[in-house]
């Protein structure tokens, strides 16, 4: 059950540690690190407090060289402890409420979860001077306020004291200051701290040691502050034992040590892991492969863009430019207006009426269509773009930067740069534009030159040529003449090549104003057309009138004619000759029946003659009509047809000129249409090659992200907490899986290439990555047996040296000497392992090898395997280093802890290994005070010739352990026993008197010497 839990940290490097155990904790399920709360003591020099912003108060350098210079007086800081105390009271109630009544403390009791005992942990540095100063003092508030006000909860206070081996720069000063911390705590163990009255208590119910067992804090923070997060969130229920119940040659077994390890299987890391190496190597397979850069490729590349723009859905495209529904946009001006006689002015004007009428109306319905029609092209060439593009995309992996490729090819201004060979008729959308720009060339009479620009093409091709065989030359042997050749002609195509780009640019804008002139010259010469109809017109017109005048004149003239020639002259002459008769039958009737009967009977004779004589009086007449009057109207008759004619086929060139005029200003609309559709195509290309670049820039940065996020993804916690699948492992298994889930799935299921550049990145991301994590979303239910047994996870062999490496990770974090054992039965090291149910037989059975005290106990979290090693309840002594510990505070002893003196000491001294030491440098202070030690000119001690160094502490050491030097320590220890003692005694007087050089230990030992050689005593 949970237990609430105040971690406090009673020094800057404490602290530090104690922030990081607090984000360690974060990683742990809420239920069980809920209750735990970390605080630490902090003071300016003035007054104290608590704080729960460890940060602010750290000192992650765990660097007690930065220290030294900040220790003060453990007496001063004491006192000055003691009159902040009543302040700190309320502080400190309110910090332990808070363990009690806490949000998530109330929460999990309205849960119903049943709270256990507290715990109260003191954190401190061992060689803390300010720790050691305020740590009693705080021990004594602390009981005293659980016994006033806390009566009715139960608790317990332990310490975490860490030992000066877990940091760096650590000095003789910092092992002896840390000595005498466990001195007093001994002692006050022992002896007990006073809380009310004459009521003393020991001050902790349990003495935590750590030291550095793994390495140093500052290299190793993770694994100590995951070892210890461990040790709060599992340790048993039963923890502890009964201090002094029992003691050891004297000395009470109040101290334990623990060592922590956890095996887990991080599934939902395996999983990110494995989900984002597969989405990387499905972005980098099917989406990043580069385009091949070879000759071929270029080449094939050309092609399919000339391919492109002489497909026939691209040519069938503008057909339809120019039809609406299947029947051509434009219809002739055909007005149904009829010229009549005379009307040739007016036929002009109604037939401009008509011209402005069709130009307003019709024309602009036309140019309306071309505009709808113009629209209906840019989209069939968008979507022809687009399926050309999706298609070339779907073709290969390396579709997407192919697919750049040939759009560059496609929009690229100087194709015929790119081709290899004179004569190569490369084509593309540039190309295209070009000749729809020059599709009225002929019409309007234009012709560019392009002899320049085809001059420096041909040089470019040529010195590419000649580039291409010296290379190949190159390549089969190396020359410098060739190189420096090679060199030139590099030169040189660069040059050319930017005189024909500067060339053609120059062509163009020649063309585009050459052609804006033409125009402008065309629409001159329509409306002079029309004006020159018009006029034609009625020229025409005028002379048809006059040649009718003519007619009439004529007409009149010829009926004179027939008047005179046929009636009044056949009729004066018919008048005269009746006249005659009559007047003959006046004057004489004889004669004129006698005539009558001769005309009787000459009748036939008479008519003959009459006819014949009509008939040439006709025939003159005739011949007088056909020469004068008839040659002349038959002349203006023909005349008159013809001007006829003529107005005719004058009003149909004046409406074809009118015609012309307006299919001229609907060709240029239609040309400006398809220029504009091309130009559209290549914006639109040009947008679809940034759109692919982007889409390739964020396939770029997703699968840079993919990566980080897959080395983010290790299973590297720390050499306490370890997970049974390394990152090896995981990559290794995943080789395995592409294997049989190949990367071309995802394009062939969820987005293709083809649709991966139409949808955002993000939508992109949304897809890939649940169809990653959806191929290893089954790994996440495996408990850690399961994991354990699985040969394509985990090898065997591997499985058995992950579940060794777990237990060689729960080591102590202590070094313990084996001595006394025998003595102090009740400190056994005892084995706590959790693991879930379904796994715990095939786990138990294998641990069970290592210890019998081995005690299982199932855990709710299957995939975590966790170990506490715990060595419960032994005597300070028992520290492996303790003789050096104190022999650094022998060394360092000073005012400061003078009140050590009446404290006994850790280490029994039935079994102290000091002792050698200590006779060494006695031995080693008498020979230098019987000059037996010589001291050179440049500082290093000789004895019989021998340089033994400078350090006096140093040759003590190696005299007391180091084989080499017993036979010159007998030596010396004989020459000595030559002395006599009060002779001995007057040269350490001497030595006590002249030798200020002697540290605060050396002189001490010289103390203890005068008192065994006084001859007083």
């Amino acid at each position: 059950m949970p237990k609430p839990t105040i971690l406090l940290a009673l020094d800057p490097h404490s602290a530090a540690f104690c922030a990081a155990i607090k984000r360690q904790l974060q990683e742990f399920p809420a239920d069980q690190t809920c209750l735990i709360q970390t605080y630490t003591l902090t003071w300016d020099g003035q007054t104290f407090g608590f704080s729960g912003e460890l940060d602010q108060f750290a000192d992650t350098s765990f660097d007690l060289a930065q220290t030294h210079s900040k220790q003060a007086y453990v007496s001063k800081i004491r006192t000055q402890f003691s009159e902040a105390t009543g302040e700190l009271q309320t502080a400190l109630i309110e910090l332990l409420k808070t363990a009690s009544q806490s949000k998530e403390a109330i929460a999990a009791k309205r849960q119903g979860v049943e709270i256990s005992s507290h715990r109260v942990y003191l954190m401190l540095s061992a060689s803390n001077q300010f720790a050691r100063g305020v740590v009693f003092d705080i021990v004594r508030l602390i009981r005293w306020l659980f016994s006033n006000y806390f009566v009715d909860i139960p608790y317990s206070l332990e310490t975490l004291l860490l030992l000066p081996g877990l940091f760096s720069q650590t000095t003789n000063v910092d092992y002896g200051a840390a000595y005498a911390l466990l001195k007093e705590l001994d002692y006050k163990m022992t002896s007990g701290v006073v809380i009310k009255g004459a009521q003393k208590v020991p001050p902790f119910d349990n003495c935590w040691l750590m030291d550095g067992r793994i390495g140093g804090l500052r290299d190793n923070l993770p694994s100590y502050a995951d070892a210890l997060a461990g040790f709060l969130t599992v340790e048993p229920e039963i923890n502890g034992l009964l201090l002094g119940a029992q003691k050891v040659r004297g000395k009470i077994p109040a101290y334990s040590s623990f060592g922590y390890g956890e095996l887990f299987f991080a599934g939902e890391t395996t999983i990110n892991r494995l989900s984002a190496a597969f989405a990387a190597d499905i972005i980098r397979e099917q989406f990043l492969p580069k385009a091949e850069f070879t000759p071929e490729a270029s080449r094939k590349c050309l092609l399919d863009a000339k391919g492109f723009v002489l497909s026939e859905d691209f040519s069938n495209a503008f057909l339809q430019l120019e039809r609406d529904n299947g029947k051509p946009v434009w219809q002739d001006f055909n007005p149904r207006i009829e010229i009549h006689a005379g009307m040739a002015r007016e036929y002009g004007m109604e037939l401009q009426r008509a011209y402005r009428q069709f130009e307003n109306k019709e024309l602009l319905s036309y140019k309306r269509t071309l505009e709808k029609c113009c629209k209906q092209l840019q989209g069939n060439l968008t979507s022809f773009l687009d399926r050309s593009i999706n298609s070339y995309i779907d073709a290969t992996p390396r579709g997407l930067h192919e697919g750049v490729r040939l759009l560059n090819i496609l929009t690229f201004l100087y194709l015929e740069l790119q081709t290899d060979a004179i004569g190569d008729q490369s084509q593309n959308l540039v190309t295209e534009l070009r000749t729809a720009e020059a599709f009225l060339d002929s019409r309007l009479q234009v012709t560019i030159d392009r002899e320049d620009t085809q001059k420096l093409l041909n040089q470019v091709l040529s010195l590419k040529l000649r580039q291409q065989q010296l290379q190949d030359g190159l390549a089969e042997r190396k020359s410098e003449e060739q190189l420096q050749e090679l060199q030139t002609t590099q030169k040189q195509l660069e040059t050319a090549v930017a005189d024909y780009r500067q060339a053609l640019n120059t062509e163009i804008e020649q063309a585009r104003q050459i052609r804006f002139m033409a125009i402008a010259r065309a629409r001159e010469q329509a409306e002079a057309a029309i004006v020159v109809a018009q006029n034609h017109l009625t020229a025409i017109e005028n002379q048809l009138e006059t040649a009718t005048d003519n007619l009439d004149e004529l007409l009149t003239e010829e009926n004179r004619f027939r008047s005179q020639y046929l009636i009044v002259y056949p009729t004066l002459v018919a008048g005269a000759i009746f006249a005659l008769l009559v007047l003959t039958g006046i004057f004489s009737q004889s004669t004129l029946w006698l005539l009558l009967q001769k005309f009787w009977a000459n009748l036939v004779t008479y008519l003959l003659w009459t006819a014949v004589s009509i008939l040439t009086y006709l025939g003159i007449v005739w011949l007088k009509y056909s020469t004068n009057i008839r040659d002349r109207i038959q002349k203006v008759q023909k005349q008159i047809q013809r001007l006829e004619s003529s107005i005719k086929a004058t009003a149909v060139e004046l409406r074809r000129s009118y015609n012309e005029q307006l299919k001229l200003e609907y060709d240029l609309y239609a040309q400006n249409l398809r220029v504009e559709a091309l130009n559209y195509l290549i914006k639109t290309a040009k947008q679809r090659t940034e759109t692919l670049r982007q889409t390739l820039s964020d396939f770029s940065e997703i699968y840079n992200n993919l990566i980080a996020q897959r080395d983010q993804a290790t299973t590297k916690f720390s050499e306490t907490r370890l997970t049974v699948l390394t990152d090896a492992d995981i990559d290794a298994y995943y080789q395995s899986f592409l294997s049989t889930l190949p990367t071309e799935k995802f394009t062939q299921e969820q987005v293709s290439r083809s649709q991966s550049w139409k949808i955002s990145a993000e939508e992109f991301h949304n897809q890939l990555i649940p169809f990653a994590r959806q191929q290893f979303e089954q790994l996440g239910n495996l408990s850690i047996g399961e994991v354990l047994k699985q040969s394509d996870l985990i090898a065997a062999n591997t499985a058995n040296l992950r579940l060794n490496q777990l237990y060689d990770s729960a080591n102590l974090l202590l070094r313990i000497q084996d001595i006394d054992t025998n003595l102090n039965p009740t400190s056994q090291r005892e084995i706590t392992l959790w693991l879930g149910a379904k796994d715990k037989e095939q786990i138990f059975a294998f641990y069970s090898r290592f210890s019998r005290s081995l005690t299982a106990l199932v855990a709710e979290d299957e995939q975590r395997l966790c170990i506490l090693t715990r060595s419960l309840g032994f005597p300070a002594y028992f520290l492996s280093q303790i003789e050096y510990y104190r022999d650094c505070y022998e060394r360092t002893q000073s005012e400061q802890i003078d009140e050590d003196e009446n404290i006994p000491d850790l280490i029994p001294e039935e079994i102290g290994s000091g002792r050698e030491l200590k006779l060494a440098y006695q031995t080693v202070i008498l020979a230098i005070a019987l000059g037996l030690l010589a001291q050179r000119s440049q500082g290093d001690y000789q004895f019989n010739g021998r340089s033994l160094g400078k350090d006096r502490e140093q040759i003590a050491l190696a005299l007391a352990t180091e084989f080499t030097f017993q036979e010159l320590y007998g030596n010396l220890e004989e020459r000595i026993e030559t002395f006599e003692r009060d002779f001995i005694y007057q040269k350490l007087q001497d030595l006590g008197t002249s030798a200020s050089y002697l540290n605060p230990y050396e002189g001490k030992l010289l103390d203890h010497l005068l008192s065994d050689y006084n001859p007083l005593n």
